[in-house]
């Protein structure tokens, strides 16, 4: 059970380094489309690692403001399907909120950290405006990779299965 836990951690970790890679790669795309000039890869990997740290923390307190998860464990609430409906919306909800949080954040992030070959700020209504093409490709990008993961696990099911017999 340890080696599984570890090779759940060492899996976590990659997919984190991973997507910090990733996620840069898209900032550094979605601002020399937008703005016409490309940051570092340095900067743009800085941007996504610090939006990310404090989009996290942002969503953990939504997370504990709204006690989503507090009853997730109540004995008392098992079979109740009124209680687990309004879990599952109070769950989205807070997703909502946290993509939300998360296009300004970016924005705000994206403002301070990547400047116009000028020098200058690009302003935090063109910051916006990075932010939301590329929080969209990020969404993107998730949608497809979960495809391909579900599919991919889907298989190793169907494989296992074959050779249980």
């Amino acid at each position: 059970m340890a080696a599984l836990g570890g090779m759940i951690l060492v899996i976590f970790a990659v997919m984190l380094v991973l997507g910090l890679l990733v996620g840069g790669l898209i900032l550094k795309f979605s601002v020399r489309l937008l703005q016409g000039f490309s940051p570092s890869y340095g900067k743009s990997i800085l941007v996504v690692f610090l939006s990310g740290v404090v989009g996290f923390i942002i969503q953990m307190a939504l997370t504990m403001v709204m006690g989503v998860g507090a009853g997730m464990t109540d004995p008392s609430s098992m079979g109740n399907e009124a209680a687990a409906a309004g879990m599952m919306m109070a769950s989205l909800g807070i997703m909502g909120v946290s993509l939300l949080a998360a296009l300004f954040i970016t924005a705000f992030f994206i403002n301070l950290l990547i400047k116009s070959p000028t020098g200058q700020a690009i302003g935090y209504g063109r910051s916006c405006l990075v932010s939301l093409l590329y929080l969209v490709a990020m969404v993107v990008l998730g949608f497809v990779a979960s495809i391909v993961i579900g599919i991919i696990i889907g298989m190793m099911g169907v494989g296992a299965a074959a050779m249980a017999g």
